[in-house]
């Protein structure tokens, strides 16, 4: 098992993407701490990796907040005194128009998707070192390089999480910490739901990408479980992009008429 007896944290673990993450440190061998604000799907997560035979436990916390995220990083510690692996996860999306984004939507985009995971890593960072170092896993989005209709303030913060792990590889580059990034696509989770059971949209967004299908969670989790091991040690500053190559070639209706 690729992270046997590692301790890992993955923000926002309650469900979809961070759900499969946290399932897939487990089934690697981690010990995981879910930390979510959805305290009933965080706690379905860790009897999920329960009855699997492996460990874990969940925290309630907002990563907006400061004071929260001290809490969790103390309750961290005292559970697990060292960490190994750091999964930002953590993201929420407001999808409206430009004109209609107040202020708030701005703030709580920034929040969540980026303030959020610089307040995580100050307060576990400290932690890695006392572990000797180890590996943090950024959840971006294909929005981080690509503007989006009716998601300013997500791509903002998104693009911002991107440079912001270019950035923290370069800060601890001599810590044997290994900062990299993953960029998903179209994912078929709770927050992708209703698009993809639409009968209309569902399908057509299976021909926006060149595999042809809606990504899953397993598919993103995958490529974390790799960047949490010692296979990515000669990896930091790297973006994995993950999402069917949707952003590599563009494909014109009825250009593969034959899939």
């Amino acid at each position: 098992m690729r992270l046997e007896n590692k301790n890992a944290v993955v923000t926002g673990g309650a469900m979809g993407i961070g759900r499969a993450i946290s399932l897939a440190f487990a089934r690697e061998g981690a010990r995981v701490a879910v930390v979510d604000l959805d305290t009933v799907q965080a706690d379905d997560t860790v009897g999920m990796i329960g009855e699997a035979g492996g460990e874990a436990f969940s925290i309630a916390a907002d990563i907006g907040s400061a004071e929260q995220v001290g809490y969790m990083a103390a309750e961290i510690k005292d559970r697990f005194g060292t960490v190994d692996i750091l999964a930002n996860n953590a993201g929420s999306r407001i999808v409206k128009p430009f004109l209609e984004h107040t202020e708030e939507d701005w703030r709580q985009m920034l929040d969540t998707n980026l303030t959020g995971h610089f307040l995580v890593c100050k307060a576990l960072v400290p932690l890695m070192l006392e572990a000797g170092g180890g590996h943090i896993v950024n959840t971006c989005s294909i929005a981080s390089v690509q503007g989006r209709p009716n998601r300013i303030g997500y791509c903002a913060a998104k693009g911002g999480f991107l440079t912001f792990t270019k950035a923290l590889a370069a800060d601890l580059c001599d810590k044997n910490i290994r900062v990299n990034a993953l960029a998903p696509g179209m994912i078929e989770t709770p927050m992708n739901q209703a698009l993809a059971d639409d009968p209309d949209i569902g399908e057509k967004w299976n021909t926006e990408n060149l595999v042809g299908r809606w990504g899953q969670p397993e598919d993103v989790a995958k490529a974390a479980v790799f960047l949490a091991s010692a296979d990515a040690d000669f990896m930091t500053g790297t973006t994995l992009q993950l999402d069917g190559g949707a952003i590599s070639a563009y494909v014109r209706a009825g250009e593969m008429e034959s899939r």
